[in-house]
């Protein structure tokens, strides 16, 4: 019966591009980091203006066309005025046109730095000379000592050639550059979004985590139980610890309905299995094991089971914290060490039953013997209508692998965008293998219902380079949370 719930995976396949995925990383990028881009784009902005500003040099410029009659052959004058174009920077750059042009220019030779070029109209005898510089003056008396001048060089150079001003045209008063700020701004602002653009591409197409089920279908065939929003609660004070539970009154609907609705497709695909053990877990910390698993408990309970939560998360016990109970209670580990009777480490609290991990942390392959565990999960499973185990995250331990045999089913919580697809592959594989995988849930996935305030996150950041996945200074939290 349990296949009925399978379907078909997708290989798995790293360089697979999805452009609809990768419009929607583009979409999220810009959410995510938008403030950071705005700051981009202005320092970009301020950059171009500022470089435009001090850079900045006015240039006027004059121009003189001349018309080439060297002989009556149309064809013969085309290719002098050509020759002569494209000869204009070699004639003018000889240190003896120089001397020619200095002495025509006289009291009239200025300081300012001044540039000739020339351009031929193609398919005429025609061709213009411009004189550029930083000052209208000058461009204009260098024109005028040009004028007089050349015509003399260039029957140097071609033989007798007769140059025709058909066009004059003076430099005006007004740069042909003119300071244009709000052009070098827009500039600027293009540059920003460019580079924008660039790290938002980056972005897409080199981020790797689970943020759909498409993805997760190509890492296993098993259906997405649910996608659970991403709901955050308003705290009234600084001192009160909330919790995402369904059963508190101030939770997000959305929220709830996720939960109950993900509780009832469990429960029928475990009725149909005969199971009544299931296995709560995740690939990282911080992805809402804990709370999920808290949370199925009293969804459980809301349809009048017999619920116990076992926290078998030796190593950072949050069942407890969840529920808002003292750590000091003896568990699980108090159980098997002879230092309290079964009696001694069950309680109740919201309608379910609880057993901590106890008061001594470790793993579970040194406090949890097997023969004895066995026996306790017989006992229980004859005094409970489902049975949850939450456990300690699969990529860093392998806690969960060996709880997996007491258990008939796991979930598998998957918070969105944060484990890498290949961290998931690797946690879930065990699981898929034994046919044990439940299905997962897609938790924290942005778009769900109404939002509200802010809340906490897990203390799992003595877990090495794992650290980089808890973005909250511990010394800052105070409330509990791996949703």
């Amino acid at each position: 019966m349990q296949e009925e719930f399978q379907i078909k995976s997708e290989p798995y396949d790293d360089d697979v591009l999805d452009l609809g995925q990768l419009f929607k990383d583009y979409v999220r990028c810009l959410k995510k980091y938008w403030k950071y881009f705005i700051l981009l784009i202005i320092l970009a902005t301020a950059a171009v203006t500022g470089y435009e500003h001090w850079s900045y040099e006015p240039v006027y410029t004059s121009k003189i066309t001349y018309a080439v009659n060297k002989m009556e052959d149309t064809n013969v004058n085309i290719f002098v005025a050509k020759s002569l174009s494209t000869s204009v920077s070699t004639v003018t750059s000889a240190a003896d046109f120089r001397e020619d042009l200095i002495e025509e220019l006289g009291h009239q030779e200025t300081e300012a730095g001044y540039t000739i070029s020339s351009v031929y109209t193609e398919g005429t005898n025609l061709f213009s000379i411009s004189v550029s510089s930083g000052d209208y003056i000058s461009a204009n008396n260098v024109m005028q000592a040009l004028k007089a001048v050349y015509p003399v060089w260039a029957s140097k150079a071609n033989g007798t050639v007769e140059l025709q001003v058909v066009d004059e045209i003076d430099a005006p008063q007004s740069p042909v550059n003119p300071y244009a700020p709000i052009k070098y701004i827009m500039t600027g602002m293009i540059v920003g979004i460019g580079i924008c653009f660039v790290i938002a591409t980056g972005y897409a197409l080199t981020v790797k985590t689970i943020r759909s089920e498409s993805d997760m279908r190509r890492i296993t065939g098993k259906s997405c139980i649910s996608s659970i929003p991403d709901v955050r609660i308003k705290k009234r004070n600084e001192s009160t610890k909330e919790q995402l539970l369904i059963n508190k009154k101030r939770i997000d609907w959305g929220f709830k309905q996720s939960i109950l609705g993900a509780q009832s497709r469990i429960e029928k695909q475990m009725m149909s299995n005969l199971s009544k053990v299931l296995l709560v877990t995740s690939t990282l910390p911080q992805e809402g094991k804990s709370m999920t698993a808290v949370n199925m408990a009293l969804a459980f309970a809301k349809r009048e089971k017999k619920v116990l939560i076992i926290d078998g998360d030796l190593r950072n016990p949050s069942v407890g914290k969840v529920l808002g109970v003292e750590e000091s209670k003896k568990g699980l580990v108090d159980f098997f060490e002879g230092g309290a009777v079964l009696k001694d480490i069950i309680f109740s609290k919201e309608g379910i039953d609880v057993i901590g991990s106890g008061t001594k942390k470790g793993d579970v392959s040194r406090n949890v013997p097997e023969i004895r565990m066995q026996d306790l999960m017989l006992w229980l499973r004859d005094q409970y209508d489902y049975i949850i185990i939450d456990t300690p995250p699969t990529h860093l331990f392998t806690d969960a692998e060996l709880l997996e045999k007491y258990v008939d089913s796991v979930l598998y919580v998957v918070r969105y965008d944060m484990a890498e697809m290949n961290e998931v592959k690797d946690g879930i594989t065990p699981f898929i293998r034994s046919g044990k995988l439940l299905g997962y849930v897609i938790n924290r996935s942005p778009g769900g219902y109404s939002t509200y305030g802010k809340y906490g996150y897990s203390k799992y950041g003595h877990y090495g380079k794992y650290k980089k996945y808890i973005d909250l200074d511990e010394s800052s939290l105070n409330t509990e949370d791996t949703l």
